[in-house]
């Protein structure tokens, strides 16, 4: 996969879920463009705030 694809696609999981984009590259590590395009797709089902606490 071209690398500034995957950069683009990590990018608008990041502002989709909130999360980090350390966090997202390691997550999906060896995936396929396509795997990677349904992860980002849903990426907003993610929580965008955690409890540091672990508390719920």
């Amino acid at each position: 996969m071209d690398d500034s694809l995957r950069l683009e696609l990590l990018k608008l999981a990041r502002k989709r879920s909130g999360l980090s984009l350390d966090l997202w590259e390691e997550l999906t590590e060896g995936l396929d463009q396509r795997s990677l395009e349904i992860l980002v797709g849903r990426s907003s089902v993610f929580p965008k705030y955690r409890n540091s606490s672990g508390k719920l």
